[in-house]
């Protein structure tokens, strides 16, 4: 039959070997611990969150992973966006191609400030990146 005669292609081999040390990387540690270790760091940057930060989602870590979408008031999210990265904390601006959300939110255009930590971050830069938006 015609559909048994043509090959889709050279398989992405780079991409299969890569895939694999990702799920052998991510055995070694294991998910729970993974697990663990992101949401102490949600919740301690939760807790330290300034009262001058607008937290958007969930103000808990029940039912999230630890990224975060928040605003500093007096600032755009580009300037928040720049001043941490002077001081070597990355952040993301904008709206993360979630337009939709961010103009529920009332937040157009400009979007929010997101950060979020993952199993390889740990507490003193959750410390570092609470300590910047308090000297904001």
């Amino acid at each position: 039959p015609a559909h048994h005669r043509f090959e889709t292609g050279t398989l992405a081999h780079e991409l299969l070997a890569g895939f694999v040390a990702a799920v052998d990387y991510i055995g070694s540690i294991g998910w729970p611990a993974i697990q663990t270790h992101e949401r102490a760091l949600g919740e301690r940057f939760l807790a330290g969150l300034p009262a001058r930060c607008t937290l958007y989602g969930l103000p808990t870590m029940d039912g999230r992973v630890p990224t975060f979408a928040f605003a500093v008031d007096g600032f755009a999210p580009r300037t928040v966006a720049e001043r941490l990265a002077e001081r070597d904390i990355a952040v993301w601006d904008g709206n993360y191609y979630a337009v939709e959300v961010m103009d529920r939110l009332g937040l157009g255009e400009e979007g929010a400030v997101r950060a979020g930590f993952a199993h390889y971050n740990t507490p003193d830069e959750v410390d570092r990146l609470l300590g910047a938006l308090e000297d904001m």
